[in-house]
């Protein structure tokens, strides 16, 4: 179908009427050579004209574009009938001030002349008035059929009505979340102003799950609208992280066509636009799927010997970087659905990988206490550090979380279980390390970085939060402890300060500042 500009043009004059931008419209509609003539109502109008009813008619017959012949005949018969009125100051006004009757004085001379002498009249005769009175009914009537073709009605708003559609059905294919503010000129959801970096201290919802099912894995979308959930069933849903509601906007969702694995959903991701997401599962498969659509477009069947546990895409989306129970780090590419490269070294459990921000290089962490910065083009370990080595000896603890830093992008955070959380270099030298005391802490399960990175959020094995000046190393503890026993991972909202945690409790509290 194709959409006529003149149609869109018809559809701004409409709504500059409406909203009485009548200079506005009037330049639009000498600028372009197309008028709107419509009018409200074409009953209402023709029941104006034939009450004489004419301060209505006329503001209708101003917006419109009217031939001049058929104005000039309107505006005669309203001087005529202000004079049958003796209600001669605004006839003359009429008569005198008006663009037709300007051009009948050009055109036509001696019908401009009668009615000036009409005017002129100094005596009225009453019976000529009642003549005119039953001629005026038929004029009337034959004015609003010249008038009645030269305009039209359209229903009201149309320009915000189609708008208000056409957002709709997107909402209803999955391309817009219903959650977000929409920039109707751009095109997009509206950008948030980044809160001031607050640690969460309160519960702001709770999603809950039934029976035999727990999450086991989330992830927030790159523009907050969705937090995502992969659950010990398999499953992979999206919910609006301000209510704890599923976002049944996605169609695939409110039909119960969920996005699904075949085991337990162990690890989320999303890319930095949002458009696709990929999950990881205890089988070792990965899929990578539509999240406006819940469709799957690439399958991994044996992207790890074990289950997932950490998932990343790089910054073009072209690969994924997965890490897994089989101490292996692997990069997948999304064209080809194949490996690509493989990063061994480890040896237990990879517990978390991710690129650096030039993606140059790949930082991971693992069960053995080891953190391995590689080169993501060559895969050689550049760098294998044991944050303080010489205090843990061969009983390093695990290390897990690796953050990169959005302020700092050339500082990473490592978390280990012990009280203890550093800040490295991409040389794999330790810049800074914290420690908190062990009235809260005695290990640090999960961890994650506020939006502007400021702080870091860590959550210990008493279900404390840990607020962490990045900068000052000052460590303030949450008043209120996370209602989850043994919490098992967070993630932090991209913009907002707001948190969620998941633990095995079939419960994703999630808190605000």
């Amino acid at each position: 179908m194709n959409i006529e500009s003149a149609d869109v043009i018809r559809l701004i004059e409409q709504f500059l009427k409406e909203h009485n931008l009548h200079s506005t419209l009037e330049a639009l509609q000498t600028e372009t050579g197309i008028s709107l003539n419509t009018v409200d109502n074409t009953v209402s109008f023709k029941d104006d004209i034939v009450k004489g009813n004419w301060d209505a008619v006329l503001a209708s017959v101003e917006q419109a574009h009217v031939p001049q012949a058929k104005r000039i005949d309107l505006y005669e018969q309203i001087i005529t009938e202000l004079a049958d009125l003796h209600d001669i100051s605004p006839a003359r006004a009429l008569l005198r001030q008006t663009e037709p009757m300007e051009l009948m004085r050009t055109a036509q001379p001696d019908r401009y002349l009668r009615l000036e002498q009409m005017l002129s009249r100094t005596s009225f005769d009453s019976a000529r008035t009642s003549q005119h009175a039953a001629r005026n009914e038929s004029r009337r009537l034959k004015i609003a059929e010249q008038l009645l073709v030269e305009v039209s009605t359209a229903p009201a708003s149309r320009l915000l009505t189609l708008l208000g559609h056409s957002i709709k059905w997107q909402q209803l294919q999955g391309l817009l979340s219903s959650n977000v503010p929409y920039d109707l000129f751009f095109g997009r959801a509206q950008m948030v102003a980044p809160a001031e970096d607050k640690a969460p201290c309160k519960l702001l919802t709770t999603i809950k799950f039934p029976k035999k099912q727990c999450p086991n894995s989330l992830a927030f979308s790159p523009d907050g609208a969705y937090l995502a959930t992969g659950s010990a069933d398999g499953f992979i849903e999206l919910w609006n992280p301000t209510t704890g509601k599923i976002a049944d906007e996605l169609k695939y969702q409110a039909d119960g066509a969920l996005m699904m694995m075949e085991e337990a959903v162990t690890a989320l991701a999303f890319c930095n636009n949002g458009e696709m997401i990929c999950s990881g599962a205890k089988d070792g498969k990965l899929k990578v799927w539509k999240p406006k659509t819940g469709s799957c477009v690439k399958r991994f069947p044996a992207a790890h010997s074990q289950g997932v546990t950490c998932l990343a895409f790089s910054r073009d989306h072209s690969q994924i970087l997965s890490g897994g129970h089989d101490n292996v780090l692997r990069i997948h590419g999304l064209k080809s659905a194949k490996m690509l490269k493989e990063l061994r070294g480890h040896s237990a459990s990879v517990t978390s990988a991710i690129f650096s921000e030039e993606m140059s290089k790949i930082i991971s962490t693992s069960d053995d206490g080891t953190v391995r910065i590689w080169d993501a083009s060559t895969t050689n370990c550049i760098h294998t550090v044991v944050p303080d080595a010489d205090k843990h000896g061969l009983s390093a603890p695990a290390t897990h979380s690796a953050l990169v830093i959005p302020s700092s992008p050339s500082e990473f955070v490592v978390c280990t279980k012990s009280p203890s959380i550093y800040i490295l270099a991409m040389d794999g030298s330790v810049r800074k390390s914290i420690t908190v005391d062990k009235k809260s802490c005695n290990e640090f399960l999960t961890a994650a970085i506020t939006p502007q990175g400021k702080h870091i959020l860590a959550v210990s094995d008493m279900s404390i939060l840990h607020c962490i000046d990045i900068t000052s190393g000052n460590v303030d503890i949450v008043a209120n402890k996370i209602p989850n026993n043994d919490v098992i991972g967070m993630a932090c909202h991209p913009v907002l300060n707001i948190a969620a945690f998941f633990s095995n409790d079939r419960r994703v509290p999630i808190w605000t500042a």
